[in-house]
């Protein structure tokens, strides 16, 4: 045992020590104003006159927008701007892999540390290490049997980006804690409060704008949608509400898009918990949300990578390789945009790959949550110190026998 927690703790810090020049030198390669790019984005919502939502469209939840408008102003300028939000990204990047650490032991921690090096300098020029982090935390806190402070952690994270309310199923699941009717009432007024603020600043139309990408009427390019009409005709090629997308869409097909994604994401997010395969629900859940979605951005698979740890760690091997392997694909298709613009056939090739894997991914989850059988909840009076010491990253030899068979 020792031997592993040893090699985990040297995998881990290695890993951390690669990601702190990347993030270095991410922060100075964006210092240069990037018209279009996704930061002067963030730095023009937050100074620009007028009210978010109301007087300009923001596809961002009110937690994401109302940093941006209390950063921008405090750094005066765009270039500290940048540095506070790389900084702030290298600290959720912390967080994550200390709550693996804290729920899952060093083991998990490490895997992720591991998994995002690939992709890690676009994560820190994006805010979606936000809305990872809290999540992260939420499944943490509910698996160390504190499902309120879970609830909470979820509900925050939706006001950077809405994905974190998929985790809400694991409410209902006991995690050695007989408080789930007060999880769930916490999780209601958490989601009360921050809608109630959105619904007061917003309106209805705030809402709209960030399920339907501030009204697009295409596919992302990079989208399972738009990848696939991107090898059938290019014609309709088109910057649109700050991102390349192809082909007619509307809100409403973006709505049902997203419909058909949380359902089975939901369902997996649940059954994993159920089944003791808390990291292949999440990483299968995600993916089905992702593969659906009629915007999917390379960083988003920052939203999968805390799950390729938790996936090891439980011993599903196989889900975490994939997981893995959809976020470097991810690094790909992210690496070679300008070649997609041109119809290069290999770049053409990544997209469906990633798009691919992520639908397999899916199926492969699913099979497995079909095949293990629902695992009794612990009563209320559950010892938390007998779970507590299986939390060092070490596997234990007949619990996860099972999910290895897949």
């Amino acid at each position: 045992m020792w031997k592993s927690r040893r090699v985990a703790s040297w995998l881990l810090w290695s890993s951390l020590a690669i990601h702190a020049p990347i993030a270095l030198v991410a922060a100075l390669d964006i210092q240069q104003p990037q018209p279009g790019g996704d930061f002067d984005n963030y730095y023009d919502i937050g100074t620009r006159p007028g009210r978010p939502w109301v007087d300009f469209p923001v596809e961002f939840p009110v937690g994401a927008v109302q940093t941006f408008r209390t950063l921008a102003p405090l750094a005066g300028t765009r270039g500290r701007f940048v540095d506070l939000l790389v900084i702030i990204n290298v600290a959720a990047d912390l967080a994550i892999a200390g709550a693996l650490a804290w729920g899952w032991g060093l083991e998990a921690a490490a895997c992720y540390a591991l998994v995002v090096i690939p992709l890690v300098d676009l994560f820190f020029l994006r805010m979606d290490l936000w809305s990872t982090a809290l999540a992260t935390i939420g499944v943490a806190a509910w698996r160390r049997g504190r499902p309120s402070a879970a609830a909470i952690a979820f509900g925050v994270g939706a006001a950077f980006k809405l994905w974190p309310v998929m985790m809400l199923p694991l409410l209902l699941v006991r995690s050695g804690s007989a408080r789930r009717v007060t999880a769930i009432a916490t999780a209601a007024a958490t989601g009360l409060v921050i809608a109630a603020v959105w619904l007061w600043v917003a309106g209805w139309s705030g809402l709209y704008q960030v399920l339907t990408f501030r009204g697009a009427r295409g596919f992302e390019v990079e989208s399972t949608v738009g990848g696939i009409w991107m090898l059938v005709d290019r014609s309709s090629m088109r910057v649109e509400q700050g991102a390349w997308r192809i082909g007619a869409s509307n809100g409403m097909i973006s709505l049902t898009l997203f419909a058909l994604g949380a359902l089975p994401c939901l369902w997996m997010i649940w059954r994993g918990a159920r089944t003791k395969h808390v990291g292949a629900g999440w990483a299968g859940g995600l993916s089905a949300l992702l593969a659906m979605s009629a915007l999917l951005s390379p960083q988003f698979a920052v939203w999968l990578a805390p799950a390729s740890g938790i996936a090891w760690v439980e011993g599903d091997t196989r889900i975490a390789v994939l997981t893995g392997l959809a976020v470097f694909l991810s690094n790909l298709v992210f690496k070679s945009f300008a070649p997609l613009m041109r119809g290069a056939p290999r770049a053409l090739l990544t997209v469906q790959g990633r798009n691919l894997l992520l639908v397999c991914l899916a199926i492969v989850v699913v099979r497995l949550l079909l095949r293990s059988p629902l695992a009794p909840e612990p009563s209320a009076e559950v010892d938390l110190a007998t779970a507590d010491g299986r939390l060092d990253g070490s596997r234990t030899a007949g619990s996860e026998e099972p999910s290895r068979q897949l």
